[in-house]
């Protein structure tokens, strides 16, 4: 009696179709997943909308734009968010959507500083303007704003000017054609060369150049600041040029910020008592004397605007 030498195969045999069966039920389970997402995003849009209709700058067809953003960080709230916690998606989100608006708000910012006082006060100004013209009412005057808020006619000037600072202009964009003669003409175009301005007349410091005072403590400022400690001139002209943050000249120099700070302050303490026994002295007050001595007048003529007798 012969035996079989064929053995039988132990693992069962597989039908047609069957190792395309779970990837069917991942995609249904990743199809579901995103319909579940989606109509939680839906659902949360016009939470979405107050947040960014509330953080907007009031500035036309903007609101869009913030709305967008929004809609971006509330899709990252609802990839983000756990069922099992035991908190509500709507107070899950609302830092997504604040963080997102913040740092859209933060890249759109201008790349001019402005100081922080200015720019409140500005912010106070428009709200308060805005919120008569709502009411029907006229706008105010210098006089009667800076009663409401408190502040100096000077201060409201300066803030009226922050429009134009914080918005920079390309020197090669085209002029409009009203202020300038030529067609085409660019801002660089109207900016005076230093080579050509008249004698006397200041240059682009805002100094003269026939002014001996003027000059003279332009050059002992010049030494001084050529004398100082290299971190201690980074510092000033950090602060003082360049309008940095003490975090910023910290980290640049590798310092703590308030190290940066107490530095600062005692160069600048220096440097005022050295331009005050400066301006004491000699140099100076000999600049200030030739400046004010009136021209002298030939011999036997009088003054002009003195009629002779």
């Amino acid at each position: 009696m012969l035996r079989s030498a064929s053995r039988r195969d132990p693992s069962p045999r597989r039908r047609p179709g069957d190792g395309q069966l779970p990837q069917r039920q991942r995609r249904s389970t990743a199809e579901r997943r995103l319909q579940r997402r989606n109509a939680l995003v839906t659902a949360h849009l016009p939470l979405a909308r107050s947040i960014a209709a509330r953080l907007s700058p009031p500035r036309h067809g903007s609101l869009d734009d913030m709305v967008q953003v929004a809609s971006l960080g509330l899709i990252r709230a609802v990839e983000a968010f756990d069922p099992r916690r035991a908190v509500s998606f709507s107070s899950f989100a609302v830092p997504y959507l604040r963080g997102a608006l913040l740092h859209e708000l933060r890249d759109r910012q201008s790349p001019v500083r402005i100081p922080r006082v200015l720019w409140e006060l500005r912010q106070q100004v428009v709200r308060l303007q805005e919120e008569r013209r709502r009411n029907g009412q006229s706008p105010l005057d210098h006089r009667s704003l800076a009663q409401r808020l408190a502040c100096g006619v000077e201060q409201l000037q300066e803030v009226e000017c922050l429009g134009a600072v914080s918005a920079p202009r390309s020197l090669d964009a085209p002029l409009p054609s009203g202020l300038e003669g030529e067609v085409g003409a660019t801002l660089l175009e109207r900016l005076a060369d230093p080579c050509s301005l008249p004698a006397g007349a200041p240059s682009s410091g805002g100094i003269a150049a026939d002014d001996p005072a003027e000059r003279a403590m332009v050059g002992w400022l010049a030494g001084q600041m050529a004398a100082l400690d290299p971190q201690r001139r980074d510092l000033l002209e950090g602060r003082l040029k360049l309008n940095c943050t003490w975090v910023e000249l910290g980290q640049q120099l590798g310092i703590h910020p308030r190290m940066a700070q107490r530095r600062c302050d005692a160069t600048l303490a220096d440097l005022r008592q050295a331009a005050a026994a400066w301006l004491a002295g000699g140099p100076f007050r000999a600049a200030e004397e030739a400046r004010a001595q009136p021209p002298a007048t030939g011999r036997g003529q009088p003054p002009s605007g003195s009629a002779g007798r």
